[in-house]
Order: structure tokens, then sequence, then C-alpha cells
């Protein structure tokens, strides 16, 4: 029994008073009590028979002889206090096997372990390093039974955390990602956000984006569905039948929303002044064959001023889509919104924290996209330039020259110019700022030399395997993929329809000197080496308008180089082609692309190109009308793909001027 006036762990040395002897013990360590199945027990030595439990690690002192004893009276196993503490602090807890804990017990244990830890850091660290040196514990990592822990100590504040996400976000609409596939990759990269997380960022941004740039939806009635010739860039019924339920609904984003958002980037970065509250916008647009039935129309506005950016998919943002053929009457229908907008912006401008901005627009895409929004004739009726009176029989007099003679006061009028029969839809836009694409001027032209040479061969029945195996030799020396496949339907022989920049490697590249003899071989080589250095001329900021005109003419020379003697004779001479061979877009790039460019040097024609909303449309299609990537709602939770669209646009937009601005 302990003496009434010593009390353990509170007076440490204390006093007990055991057989009529009195001992004083300073206890070292305690001990603990092992398991029941392991805990040994004193010898049945007393007069009573009593037995003590024998604890592990139990160590104390004498302080009269200064030795450590044995002995049940020396250890002094029947001190009550002692043994209460013993059991109260450091009984031994047999744990639970991992395994058999629920999920939350799991996680509890482990962050109970992983606090520990951190404390015996921050208790231990002195020891091994200089308090100057700042050790600082970043991260744990642990297995237990298979199940990975990986513990953060780096307290990071809610703003660095919730950029973290945000940047995790943006790659993965980049990807894109799909969610099942980002949870997969996240349960490996212990470092990336949760898959949760990030879908609640997305909505965060949605929604606050929503707020600033407004997703409208648009109701259109009776789109005609007509069935296309042009091969699909979606192959899929699912995502077919996924566009026909959506038929009747466009999304818009307003101009407005757009430009009030991204002024303080472009007043940050300096591509607008407010001494000189100028906004140039371009307009443009594409359809894109989702399936075999429809096609996906988008239309863009992009900053002119933005000279460094144009080019970028990202800076041409959507503010029409809905799906669709490209045809008068759905964009009558579509553009209205826009049309009203643009005009009220034309008028009065833009107020914006109390500067008055003036709205310049322009327009820019492709010939058919052009001519419908115009109300012009098809590129193969008798008048068919925009810009001009020229006319089917007058397209290949290269003496004559040809230059905008047409206005919008013109068009708007009760007659208008022969060719434009039906009403224009975007009156406010001048006519001199609807500027052709430089990226169209190169495909088209690349498609009628490419017809005219193959005509060539099919008009001295060299059309044959033999041929058409040399031509995809040649594609391969260049590292071009080209095929030749025969339509069974109709019998015909058809072949690969290269993008833009095979192209471009055809123009600067192929040899048709491995289907034609050297003579005829050189001036076909020349004829496309030449048109190949007009198209980088086009791009070129620093072109010459002039200069540029009189090489055009050159070229249309060459192209026109008649025959020479009479045939079947030794003297006969081949010619290239023929002035009804000229197409519209030769005609446009003789006669109009040195006048756009003189016109609008201050941008130059390449900011024109539409080369980045062919990328942005072919990107949207590809990515949002498949199959892996749609909606996961069911029902009446679905949402259209286009709609799904226009959130990743705003998105898109809300993390490119956070980034500019930062």
């Amino acid at each position: 029994m302990p003496l009434s006036n010593s009390k353990y762990p509170e007076d440490n040395p204390f006093s007990l008073k055991q057989n009529n002897t009195t001992y004083t013990y300073n206890i070292i360590s305690k001990g603990f009590y092992p398991s029941k199945n392991k805990t040994c027990y004193t010898s049945t030595r007393s007069r009573d028979g009593t037995t003590y439990r024998i604890s592990d690690n139990y160590v104390k002192r004498n302080p009269d002889t200064k030795a450590q004893l044995s002995g049940v009276h020396v250890f002094g196993l029947n001190e009550i206090d002692v043994e209460q503490e013993r059991e109260k602090k450091n009984r031994s807890h047999p744990f639970r096997p991992f395994n058999t804990l629920g999920k939350s017990m799991k996680e509890k244990r482990s962050r109970a372990f992983s606090k520990q830890i951190g404390i015996a850091f921050k208790n231990e660290i002195h020891k091994f390093y200089n308090p100057m040196d700042q050790p600082i514990l970043q991260e744990l990592r642990f297995n237990v039974q298979e199940k990975n822990y990986v513990v953060d100590y780096h307290n990071r504040n809610r703003d660095e955390k919730n950029i973290h996400i945000e940047a995790v976000t943006e790659i993965v609409d980049q990807g894109p990602i799909s969610r099942k596939s980002y949870r997969n990759l996240a349960a490996i990269q212990y470092e990336l956000p949760r898959d949760h997380d990030v879908s609640d960022t997305r909505k965060k941004i949605n929604e606050e984006m929503n707020q600033k740039v407004s997703v409208s939806v648009l109701n259109i009635a009776n789109i005609s569905l007509i069935t296309t010739n042009e091969p699909p860039d979606i192959n899929d019924q699912e995502i077919e039948e996924e566009m026909m339920r959506y038929i009747g609904n466009a999304g818009y984003r307003r101009i407005t929303d757009i430009l009030r958002f991204v002024i303080p980037d472009l007043l940050n970065r300096q591509v607008l002044n407010i001494n000189n509250p100028v906004i140039h916008i371009r307009i443009s647009g594409d359809g894109r064959n989702v399936g075999r039935k429809i096609k996906h129309v988008m239309v863009t506005c992009a900053i002119l001023d933005d000279v460094s950016n144009t080019h970028k998919a990202n800076y041409h943002h959507t503010i029409i889509l809905c799906p669709g053929t490209e045809n008068y009457d759905l964009f009558k229908t579509i553009m209205k919104p826009v049309i009203n907008e643009l005009d009220n912006l034309v008028k009065n401008g833009l107020d914006d924290f109390g500067i008055k901005w003036k709205i310049e627009p322009f327009f820019s895409s492709d010939w058919k996209f052009l001519c419908i929004i115009l109300g012009f004739n098809a590129p193969n009726a008798n008048y068919f330039c925009p810009w001009c009176l020229c006319t089917k029989k007058e397209i290949g007099i290269k003496d004559k020259v040809y230059t905008i003679e047409k206005n919008m006061e013109q068009l708007k009028a009760e007659k208008p110019p022969p060719g434009h029969s039906k009403a224009l839809l975007i009156p406010m836009i001048p006519l001199d700022c609807y500027v052709p694409d430089e990226l169209h001027v190169m495909l088209r032209i690349w498609d009628r030399l490419w017809e005219l040479a193959i005509q060539e061969l099919k008009s001295e029945n060299r059309y044959d395997e033999h041929n058409r195996e040399i031509i995809v030799r040649e594609m391969k020396r260049i590292s071009v993929r080209f095929q030749f496949w025969q339509d069974h339907n109709v019998e015909n022989w058809i072949y690969t329809s290269l993008m833009g920049d095979d192209k471009e490697k055809v123009l600067r590249s192929f040899n048709f000197e491995v289907i034609f003899d050297n003579e005829r071989a050189m001036l076909i080589n020349r004829l496309w080496r030449d048109f190949h250095t007009l198209y980088t001329l086009m791009k070129q900021p620093g072109t010459d308008p002039a200069a540029f005109a009189a090489q055009a003419k050159k070229w249309l020379e060459l192209f026109l180089t008649p025959y020479q003697g009479e045939p079947n004779t030794a003297s006969f001479k081949k010619g290239l082609y023929r002035p009804k061979d000229v197409s519209p877009y030769i005609h446009v790039l003789v006669h109009h692309i040195a006048e756009f460019m003189e016109r609008h040097k201050y941008f130059g024609f390449a900011a024109f190109s539409c080369e980045a909303v062919e990328k942005k449309n072919h990107n949207h299609v590809a990515t949002f009308f498949r199959r892996t990537m749609k909606d996961g709602g069911n029902g009446i939770e679905r949402k259209s793909a286009i709609f799904e669209i226009l959130d990743y646009e705003n998105r898109s937009l809300y993390t490119l001027t956070a980034k500019n601005i930062t």
C-alpha cells in the first residue's frame, strides 16, 4: 500500500512500506502489461498466496543504494498507484488487422498516424538540422496492405489550391481526357487533384462564366437536312442520332458579352489603346459534316487587333453553334441575333467602364459561306464574283483588270447588281471588308491544278494502274499518305482528299517528271512551284501588293500558256491550260487579293485566314461528337453536345484571360 502522503505519478521518487520496511523508489520506466497470453506473474511466496503481474520494460532505482534491483519488494509490484497508471497509460493495445476495418476507420487511423509523424518530425528535427536551415516536411508516402497513402504536409492556401485545380481542369479540357480516364490516372498519380475536385471546378467555372458570357438557346424550326455528297468527318450512327435529337436548338453567345470579358486582358497586353478606342472584330463561319445527314455549323468572332493570336483557334470565339447544313434559310434564322447586335455595336459603339469603344466589323470565310451571307450566286453561276462584275465568259481574259467595283449601297438597293438574288444578311460590314480566306484560295486552286493533271492523264489513256502506283510512290517520297481506290457503284477511281499541310507539300515538292515527259513536266512543275511562292507571299505581312499583283499576273499567263505549232508535227509544242479552265478562286488570286492586301495592310492578309476556324470546328466535331466523350447523363439530364461545346468555350475563355492577366 502507498504511504498516505505519497502518490504516483505526482510524487516520484516516493516511499512505500512493505513488510514493516519503508522503501524509497524512483520510477525510471513504468513499463506496460503485455497481452494476457504473454503476461508473467510472480511466484506465490507471500502469506496470502498473492501473485503479481510482471510488466515489460519496468525499471526503477533505489535512491539510497543507487542500484537497480530485482525482486517483489524492490519492484513494488503491489504498489497500487503505479499499477493503475501502468494500466491507464501503457497497456498494450492489439490493433485489428487493417483489412478488417471500414473505409472511415482506415482513413482515421492513417490520418492519426500521419499526424503523429508530423509531430515527431517537429520534435526530432532540431537534432539533425540548424533552425536556420528551415527543414520542412512536405510529403509522406506509405503503403498498408497494398493501399497507397500520400500525405501532403504543405499547407497551401485556398487560392494556391484553386489555381492548381483550375490548371489541371484546363489540361483535362484540352486533352480532352474523359472523366473515367482521369479518375484512373488520379488513382496512380497521387499528386493530381481528385476527380470530384476537377468536376466541381468545371461546374464552378461554368456557373461563373455563364453570369458573364451567357449561353442562350435559339429555337430553330424547319431546318432543311439536305444530304450532302461530301465525306463525313464523323461516321457513327449513334452520333447522328444524337445530333438529330437536338435539331431545332442552336447555341448563342453574345458578342458584347465576349468583348466586355476580353477587353481587360487586351488592355493589359496593350492590344487596345484607350486613347484610340477602336476594336476591329472579324466574323467567320464554317460548316463540317457530322455523319452522312447533317452538318455542324459554327459562327465565330475574333479581335483583329490581337494580330499575334489571330492564327490560334482559342482566340476565335464561337458565337453561334447549330446542327444543320449551310443554306440561306438557316443562316437567315440563326444570324438574326448577331445581325441585331452588330448593327447596334456599329451604330452606338460599346460602353465599357466609361470608355466608348468604336466597333469596326470584318468578315472572312470560305467562298460558299461568304456568298450565302451576301445572298449571292453559287460560284458556277454566270456572275460568280462577289466583288466585281466579271462573267464566266470573261474569266480567262488575261489582259483585263478587275477591281472591287460593288459597294453595300448597291447590294442593298431594290435592284442589286447581277448575281445578288437574295437579301444581304450582314449589311453593316462594307463589301471591301468581306475578305477572301487565303487558306481556301490555296486549297481550291490546288484542287483545280490536280484535277487538270489527272484529266490530262485520262485524255492520253494513261490513267492506269501503273501510273497510279507511280503517283502513290512519289507522294510517299515527299511524306504524303495518298491512295487510289475504286468506287464500285460508279466504277470511278477516287483518291485521298488531302489536308492543307499535305497539299502544300505537293505544291512544293511533287515532281511531275514521274508521269510526264521532261519538257511537259518542267512546265507543270514551274506552274506549281510559282503558285506555292504566291501562297507564301499571301501569308507574309510585308508583301508588297503591287509586286504581288504583277507576279500573280505572270502566273496566270503561265497557266494560260498556249499551244504552239500544228498538232502531230515536229514543231508542235503543247501549252498548258485554256481560259475556261480558270476557276473563280484563280480569278480572285489574280485580280482581288493584291487589292485586299493594300486596303488591309495594317493587319496583313494572313490575319483573315480561316485556318484557325477550320481547326476549331474540326476539333469540336472530333471531340464532342465521339461516343466516348458524350455526356454521362441519361434522359432529361443529358445535354446536347452543342451546349457542352459552348460551356467548354467559356472555360477556355476563362483560363485564357486569367493566364494572360496573371
